[in-house]
C-alpha cells in the first residue's frame, strides 16, 4: 500500500489526527433520523473535532434543541463519516476499483470490476442472533441479516453492498475505535480486493412484495 501512502493529500493526515482525539464515543441518544441528519450535514465539511462541536452547539441554539444531545449526535456522525471516507480512499487506490463520478450518489460508492457497490462500515450488530464466530463462518447469513434489518429511513436500499464489520472481542463497546486503525484496514482491504469473494443474496423489499438479488461481501476487522 506504499503508493497509497505517497499519494494521500496532507489533509488526510490532519483528519486522521483529529479522529484520534475522540476519547469516548458519545451515544446517539435517539434513533438516527432524517431531520437531525439534515441539521447536522455540516459534519461532511468540518475537519476538526473542536470545529464540529462548536458548529453543533450553534445549530442547536438556532433550532432550539438541547445542546448536548445534538452535539453528541453530530460528533458521532462526524466520526462515522470521516472514518468511512478514509476507508473509501483505500478502495479507490486499487486498480480494480473505479470511483462513482457522482460523489453524492445514494447507493453507489465505487465499481469493483465494473460491479457497483455501496460501502457500509459498522460494528458487529448487537441484535444479530448469532455470535461473531458463526458470522465469520457464515458470511452469507450475516449479509442477508444486514439487508433485512437496515434502517428504514432514507438510507434504505437493496442494491449491492460491501460491509466492513468491526468487533472488539474483549470489550465490544470499544469496537468503534477499530474504525480508525487505518494501517490494519489498508491491509485487509488490499487482501480482499486482490481476491474478492462476492455473496449472491435474495432480498425482499420492505413491503415483502418485490425480490432483489444483490451482490454483497463482508470484510471483518476483529481484535
Amino acid at each position: 500500500m506504499s503508493s497509497l501512502n505517497q499519494s494521500k493529500p496532507s489533509n488526510f493526515n490532519i483528519i486522521r489526527h483529529e479522529l484520534g482525539k475522540l476519547k469516548e464515543m458519545p451515544p446517539w441518544g435517539r434513533v438516527q433520523g432524517d431531520r437531525w441528519d439534515k441539521l447536522s450535514n455540516f459534519v461532511y465539511r468540518v475537519k476538526t473535532l473542536r470545529g464540529v462541536q462548536r458548529q453543533a452547539q450553534a445549530v442547536a441554539r438556532a433550532n432550539k434543541l438541547k445542546i448536548q444531545p445534538f452535539e453528541n449526535y453530530a460528533v458521532r456522525r462526524w466520526y462515522n463519516h470521516h472514518t468511512h471516507d478514509q476507508v473509501l480512499q483505500m478502495f479507490y487506490a486499487h486498480p480494480d476499483v473505479q470511483p462513482e463520478e457522482n460523489r453524492k450518489h445514494r447507493t453507489i460508492d465505487f465499481y469493483l470490476r465494473h460491479i457497483p457497490f455501496d460501502l457500509k462500515i459498522s460494528r458487529f450488530p448487537r441484535a444479530y442472533p448469532k455470535d461473531i464466530k458463526y458470522a465469520w463462518q457464515h458470511r452469507h447469513h450475516l449479509a442477508l441479516w444486514q439487508y433485512q434489518n437496515q434502517s428504514k429511513q432514507g438510507r434504505y436500499h437493496t442494491g449491492n453492498r460491501l460491509f466492513i464489520v468491526f468487533h472488539h472481542r474483549e470489550q465490544p463497546e470499544l469496537s468503534w475505535r477499530l474504525r480508525r486503525e487505518f494501517e490494519t484496514l489498508e491491509t485487509l482491504v488490499q487482501e480482499f480486493l486482490d481476491a474478492p469473494i462476492l455473496l449472491g443474496l435474495t432480498v425482499t423489499n420492505q413491503r415483502m412484495q418485490d425480490i432483489y438479488q444483490p451482490w454483497s461481501a463482508i470484510i471483518f476487522h476483529i481484535k
